[in-house]
């Protein structure tokens, strides 16, 4: 067996391994079933209002954060560009960074699920699976 076979044969192997040593990712979905009365309508249009305010504030520390992390990043290399000490070390400095912060707003969904559930309503939770079904 030549060497490639051999080194696609075990790449394979460990791949395969890999994948199934994970099993199914899986993830939660929820059913809402609202109150009947009004004033439980009401309340959950509130819980609405308030998920929306911190999902709101959650993108706007995301952003907050990125902004920074760009600042950051752009202080850092024009220090790296100043402190070279010829055009080989000038070339090394990165003027790329990563400053990809996503909003987490999970909090905020799991605040809405007990408004909601407090108004009254109904919350059946079920998992669906993504990957590896």
């Amino acid at each position: 067996m030549n060497a490639t076979r051999l080194f696609a044969l075990l790449l394979l192997a460990v791949t395969g391994t890999a994948l199934v040593g994970c099993g199914p990712i899986y993830r939660t979905e929820y059913r809402y079933t609202p109150p009947q009365d009004m004033a439980g309508k009401q309340c959950i249009n509130q819980c609405g209002s308030i998920r929306e305010m911190c999902r709101s504030t959650a993108e706007n520390r995301a952003a907050q954060e990125r902004a920074s992390c760009q600042q950051n990043a752009s202080i850092r290399y024009a220090a790296c560009v100043a402190t070279a000490k010829d055009d080989s070390a000038r070339r090394a400095c990165n003027p790329n960074a990563y400053c990809n912060r996503e909003a987490d707003t999970s909090h905020c969904e799991r605040e809405y699920r007990q408004c909601y559930q407090g108004c009254g309503g109904k919350i059946d939770s079920y998992q669906v699976c993504e990957f590896g079904c």
